[in-house]
């Protein structure tokens, strides 16, 4: 017994695969099938998980160009929007970096307005506590010492665990859990499981803070719970988008 394939199922089965794998030189250097697909010319159609077939704008200029175009949407829930990874059901709120305006305008002044200069100044004796107990850890262990993984990732991290307001005693949670995330040789479903953990976690502490407010970031956006403007899940959402972008910094 056959089955026929259609021209279409045909061409989009001979489509590289996207995301597409990393070199194992560099794991900042652009997949070796996106220099190719730059050198056959400025746009391209690869495949995704789905077998939707978008199109990769390849050159930054290009990219600058469409992401300053009101025409192009993040909206995740948009029909046709190429997700490149599995979006599992009740994986929480969507976080305001794949929303539009002015949804995303909102949300996004109610996370940064806590990173004003009189508060981050007032952190520095925490963020010099941080510093001093892991360079500390780093002198007292084994050498040769490997400086990224054991002060230039957690550093960020643990600052970040500090700013929301995350109890100490889980701040391993938080480590292990990041490190999933940034990993870039590990399979989209466990950075996505990763992430759901840390939602579910942060979740839990918003209903902490709304029961013991404090004087961090969380707790601030607690009380905008309590106002309509937020939910839980979007509080939730915002932590795990401040944990990640500290790493990535």
């Amino acid at each position: 017994m056959t089955s026929a394939v259609s021209p279409a199922d045909q061409r989009g089965a001979e489509l590289p695969e996207f995301p597409m794998a990393r070199a194992a030189k560099c794991p900042f250097d652009p997949p070796p099938g996106l220099r190719d697909k730059q050198r056959e010319g400025p746009l391209g159609r690869v495949r995704l998980w789905d077998g939707s077939t978008p199109w990769v704008v390849t050159r930054h200029a290009d990219q600058r160009t469409l992401l300053g175009d009101p025409r192009v949407s993040a909206d995740l829930h948009r029909p046709g929007y190429p997700s490149p990874v599995p979006i599992a059901p009740g994986s929480g709120a969507v976080s305001f970096i794949l929303m539009d305006d002015p949804e995303h305008g909102r949300l996004r002044r109610m996370v940064t307005a806590p990173f004003a200069f009189k508060r981050i100044e007032a952190m520095r004796p925490a963020v010099q506590k941080i510093t001093d107990d892991l360079l500390d850890a780093m002198l007292a262990g084994p050498r040769p010492v490997d400086l990224v993984q054991t002060f230039a990732l957690p550093l960020p991290s643990l600052v970040i665990c500090e700013l929301l307001g995350v109890p100490y005693g889980d701040h391993d949670f938080f480590q292990d859990n990041s490190k999933v995330l940034i990993n870039r040789e590990v399979e989209p479903e466990e950075r996505l499981a990763a992430s759901k953990r840390l939602a579910a976690y942060l979740g839990d502490l918003v209903g902490e803070k709304a029961a013991h407010p404090a004087d961090d970031l969380l707790s601030g956006l607690v009380g905008r719970v309590e106002t309509g403007e937020l939910t839980r899940d979007d509080v939730a959402q915002m932590g795990v988008l401040l944990l990640i972008a500290g790493h990535e910094t």
